[in-house]
């Protein structure tokens, strides 16, 4: 058994037994002439900008959706050798997520490629249904509330009750969004082109200031006209302020979803608060835009940006019950044989 969290920014493994694996950027870098990986997370993120000619770093998964199928069958082999306790073990059962929104095809292609590279069967289960089992809501007790996870490509917002997640929505809105409004931003105001972990530096570090007393941050980038290296000095205010349209975005979806509640599953909600997950989390800029548009409690889980893979690693334990949390238009009957073995 195995769980795999293949995120549009990195992919993070997890056993049963020996908890987390795997925690890597999830990117690849393809040397075009022979057709290969010639490295895999952390390496291929260390060599953006410095790649030599026919090398190209590809990201897997794009707004939280697979689209380099070629790159994602190397980062999940690349998590596969870490789950197996050796080459010759027997083939795991792997459970994973998606979006809630996915299509029942891009559902399969996942599926069949975790196959292809070594996996018994595969069980896709909604994301955040993951975060929401890691422990940070009860549902499965028959607890009601709703959760936020906004991650690197995509901002899934979901309510549950009575055991089971009763509406949900998906939006493609996360850090990397935000990362592109402050390249944009730069390059407009200092003529300065950022590379994406530039922006990314600027965006965390930003977020993570306190408040109008933060010292400025510098950061270096191309200059548009004449080509040379540049420093650039910005304000996190003004990133913020950059930002702030993209954050504006959630707590609308968020009120929308909560308008389609029941009056007193709404009422439940309004005084227990939202609860986030996912990377974004981890800066107070989400949490402090979704209390003051919404005004009611926002609380952030522990280690959040690891829920979902801490999700799959429990339901990894019973793919059964994984089974079971996958909407009807995913599922696919488990083999007798499977059953028998878990």
């Amino acid at each position: 058994m195995a769980a795999i969290d293949l995120g549009t920014s990195r992919i993070r493994a997890w056993h049963p037994k020996r908890g987390a694996l795997l925690d890597e950027p999830s990117l690849v870098a393809l040397d075009e002439f022979q057709g290969r990986a010639c490295a895999v997370g952390t390496t291929a993120k260390n060599m953006i900008g410095r790649t030599p000619e026919g090398v190209t770093v590809r990201r897997a998964v794009e707004a939280g959706r697979v689209t380099d199928f070629e790159a994602a069958r190397m980062l999940v082999r690349h998590a596969l050798d870490h789950a197996r306790s050796s080459r010759w073990a027997r083939r795991p059962v792997v459970v994973t997520s998606a979006p809630v929104d996915c299509s029942t095809m891009q559902v399969r292609a996942l599926e069949q490629a975790l196959v292809q590279v070594g996996a018994a069967r595969a069980v896709v289960v909604p994301s955040p249904v993951a975060a929401a089992l890691s422990g940070v809501l009860p549902f499965a007790d028959g607890a009601e509330g709703m959760l936020v996870d906004v991650g690197a490509g995509t901002c899934e917002l979901a309510v549950f009750a009575r055991g089971r997640m009763v509406d949900a929505a998906t939006l493609p809105l996360g850090g990397d969004l935000l990362d592109q409004a402050v390249t944009g931003w730069v390059r407009r105001e200092h003529q300065v082109a950022l590379g994406p972990v530039a922006a990314e530096q600027v965006r965390i570090a930003a977020d993570c200031a306190d408040g109008a007393s933060s010292a400025e941050l510098l950061t270096r980038g191309r200059h548009v006209g004449d080509g040379t290296n540049q420093a650039v000095h910005v304000h996190p205010d003004e990133v913020h302020e950059v930002c702030r349209p993209l954050l504006t975005d959630v707590a609308d979806a968020v009120r929308t979803v909560l308008s389609r509640c029941p009056d007193e599953l709404l009422a439940r909600i309004t005084e227990d608060g939202l609860v986030l997950t996912g990377g974004l989390a981890n800066g107070r800029w989400l949490r402090d835009c979704l209390q003051t548009a919404l005004g009611v409690p926002v609380r952030v889980a522990d280690a959040p940006d690891t829920r979902t893979a801490a999700g799959l690693g429990l339901l990894a334990r019973d793919p059964d019950r994984a089974h079971a949390f996958a909407p009807s238009s995913w599922q696919r009957p488990a083999p007798a044989t499977e059953r028998a073995q878990g």
